[in-house]
């Protein structure tokens, strides 16, 4: 089992091995023991020819690889790389690309793809968990106020404890169609979609234009907000939802006292691949603004003149 809190030589000391990689793999993919996937049969023969070794069921003879069927799977980086990507994205500062190509020594292109597989298992988890009880959602931004017509409008929602202190938190994407695009505001359908999508509230709530920002909600915006600016200089629409999944994925590990490392092996045990064609296939965004003035330096000049600069 993954113990929880390792500090890095902790970490580095306990998985520096495949082996102990492979030990622990095992363990989150099959807390209670080996079940083959085709039926369910508890006993295997193990083949350890290979470079990772397969499970072979003792009763129909499926040959099952330690990764098939997680974020790993297909993967020739070794386990000890992955491992360590999942510790580094766990950590409360999360890493970019640039850095974690520099730790796990490989290409920035594999380290961005692994560290959108391993975003995705965080993604998986968040899917699994609905708020509930007492719900609090708001308007909010990310980008800078003054390229307004720039910033991706979001939803921040959370499950709050007696005490008012968010429990549970979520930070969404609407879909374009919710948002006013001239004033990147989001339109009451916008926060209807977010309650049936992302709660188990039956009621109807509210919807009003403008309301003051919950004060614990607000401080978490303005933290995704630095950590997005100072930890990867921004980030795109395309793939801004996912950076946020590994954000409110760390903070509710904290919030509920789970170890977070050992919280995103497990997912990543359990999260079937993300392949590279579904992660840069086209989806749904808001339009740009500089492609109205036909250039950024348009689009910059417009807001430089607007500021007396």
């Amino acid at each position: 089992m993954i113990a929880h809190d390792l500090e890095y030589p902790d970490f580095l000391s306990c998985f520096g091995t495949e082996q102990a990689c492979v030990s622990a793999l095992f363990d989150a993919r099959w807390p209670g023991g080996y079940s083959c996937p085709a039926c369910s049969c508890r006993d295997y023969y193990l083949i350890s020819t290979r470079r990772l070794p397969l499970y072979e069921c003792a009763s129909c003879g499926l040959q099952t690889s330690i990764t098939a069927g997680t974020v790993m799977a297909g993967s020739r980086t070794p386990l000890t790389s992955w491992f360590h990507a999942m510790y580094l994205l766990s950590r409360s500062n999360g890493i970019s690309a640039l850095r974690l190509s520099e730790s796990i020594h490989v290409s920035y292109k594999t380290a961005w793809l692994i560290a959108h597989k391993i975003r995705n298992a965080m993604s998986a988890a968040d899917a699994t968990v609905a708020l509930c009880g007492n719900i609090r959602v708001d308007r909010c931004h990310y980008g800078d106020s003054i390229y307004d017509d720039a910033r991706q409008p979001l939803l921040i929602g959370a499950s709050l404890r007696d005490d008012e202190q968010p429990d549970y938190v979520k930070i969404k994407q609407p879909h374009p169609g919710h948002v006013d695009e001239s004033k990147r505001f989001i339109k009451p359908e916008g926060i209807r979609a977010f309650y049936e999508t992302h709660t188990d509230s039956t009621e109807r709530p509210e919807i009003r234009l403008f309301f003051k920002t919950n004060p614990d909600l607000l401080q978490i915006i303005r933290q995704v907000n630095s950590w997005l600016n100072l930890t990867f200089n921004g980030i795109g629409a395309k793939h801004l939802q996912s950076y946020l999944n590994e954000f409110t994925f760390r903070i509710n590990c904290i919030a509920r006292e789970a170890a977070a490392f050992a919280e995103t092996a497990r997912w990543c045990a359990r999260t079937p691949v993300l392949t590279y064609p579904r992660l840069i296939a086209p989806r749904p965004m808001l339009q740009p603004p500089w492609l109205i003035y036909g250039s950024r330096s348009r689009w910059k000049g417009k807001h430089m003149s607007r500021w007396g600069a």
